[in-house]
């Protein structure tokens, strides 16, 4: 172990224990997308519903034994309502939802074709499936790769052209390291296309994008209308939502499956009421006007300082602060914009080092991570963040270039002067 250890730190990525908490300073690095964690009002909602609640605590048991409450049935089938979807099975958290989902349904025979950037929660489930051996990475966000693996994936498996096995798709509506969106309208044409009806299920993760997008903050899916051509979606509570757990919304056998045979839901407890409470609370909030006043907020605020940003970086050299290209994938809406902003920089280290010592609790984010040339700080926007803190943090990023770009001054005239 202190090897492993070791060898992060040599190779620049954050070695963390978690002996301090979070230092006081804007938020601008978590995934608090509508600004909900601290909302008076829906705190008040919240008390509320406590207070009328006959129970608070845990339910002391898994679902499956004595666990199952009517608060938990009743939530069930409000998601399955709200998502205007068959059936909804709740999970603890988003990483229990995706292992349970995909260590369990996939099949012998069936095979997996992921992004190859997908969460590691899914991954952990493919690993231990009955389809681990069939697996089929597709180049990120990319259609033509993704067609590429689908015929494949046929061609290797002639069984589900049969309609004797399934070809599993996964990817995820929003990505949490890029910030940029899933083609999802490309993928669903080329499985329609493609591969038998019975033979096909694309699970769309919705970590980042519920709350955010779509009416009333169901997601990008819905956002696109593609809520009855996509088979299982994935919402979790603990970013657009406030709160932690998750609901996966797929069909009445998918779930019936899940409960039988999904590790991670058998054998953990269920939530405590008081958290089904304020997931009521949450998305009473969020159904009201608050909803769309704070996701317009937050388009707005992500479009100012998008703005700010490409205006302050055209005098910085690229390898000390850039962006991503912004684009969006064929089918999207041209006002749709993510609320994460990674900042790409050769110093991610030292970046973040800067920042945490104005009170910015970012982290750098450096290879092997994420791809060289790609390093990163990673900027999250709240729907109540300030122009003003945008403006104050854009400060601090100049500020350290120009520092930078001193000392890299400083040094380049070290090194003539000593061969002369």
């Amino acid at each position: 172990m202190n090897g492993a250890m070791e060898k992060r730190r040599k190779v620049l990525i954050p070695t963390l224990d978690l002996a301090q908490p979070v230092p006081p300073g804007p938020d601008v690095y978590t995934n608090d997308f509508l600004s909900l964690t601290n909302d008076p009002d829906l705190r008040q909602i919240y008390l509320d519903k406590l207070a009328k609640s006959p129970r608070v605590f845990g339910v002391a048991g898994s679902r499956l034994l004595g666990g199952n409450s009517s608060d938990h049935v009743n939530f069930e089938n409000r998601m399955a309502q709200f998502f205007d979807s068959p059936a909804a099975l709740l999970f603890t958290s988003g990483y229990d939802a995706n292992v349970a989902f995909w260590h369990s349904v996939p099949q012998a025979g069936d095979v997996i074709i992921l992004d190859e950037l997908v969460h590691a929660s899914s991954r952990d489930g493919m690993a231990i499936s009955r389809a681990h051996k069939s697996l089929y990475l597709f180049s990120h966000n990319s259609p033509t790769s993704f067609e590429e693996m689908v015929h494949l994936a046929l061609k290797e498996h002639p069984t589900i052209a049969q309609g004797k096995n399934t070809l599993f798709v996964a990817v995820e509506a929003t990505y949490s390291m890029d910030g940029d969106f899933a083609p999802l309208p490309d993928i669903v044409r080329v499985v329609e296309k493609y591969v038998p009806k019975q033979s096909a299920h694309i699970m769309v993760d919705e970590a980042h994008s519920t709350g955010v997008f779509g009416p009333q903050g169901r997601g990008i899916v819905h956002m696109l209308g593609l809520q009855d051509r996509v088979h299982t979606v994935l919402h979790t509570f603990g970013k657009g939502r406030a709160l932690t757990g998750a609901v996966i919304l797929t069909a009445p056998i998918i779930r019936q499956y899940i409960i039988n045979y999904g590790r991670p839901f058998i054998y953990t407890t269920a939530l405590p009421i008081s958290l089904v409470c304020g997931l009521n609370a949450s998305f009473d909030y969020l159904e009201g006007p608050i909803g769309d006043q704070r996701r317009a907020q937050l388009r707005n605020l992500c479009e100012y300082f998008r703005g700010a940003l490409e205006e302050a970086f055209k005098h910085i050299p690229p390898n000390l602060l850039s962006l991503q290209e912004r684009s969006l994938p064929r089918g999207y809406p041209a006002d749709v914009i993510s609320p994460i902003i990674p900042i790409l920089t050769g110093y991610p280290r030292q970046l973040a080092d800067f920042l945490n010592s104005y009170g910015y609790a970012v982290q750098g984010i450096p290879y092997p991570v994420v791809p060289k040339g790609h390093e990163r700080v990673r900027i999250s926007v709240h729907a109540l963040n300030t122009e003003e803190e945008f403006d104050t943090l854009i400060s601090r990023l100049k500020q350290w270039a120009t520092m930078m770009q001193t000392m890299g001054s400083q040094v380049q005239s070290g090194r003539i002067q000593s061969r002369l």
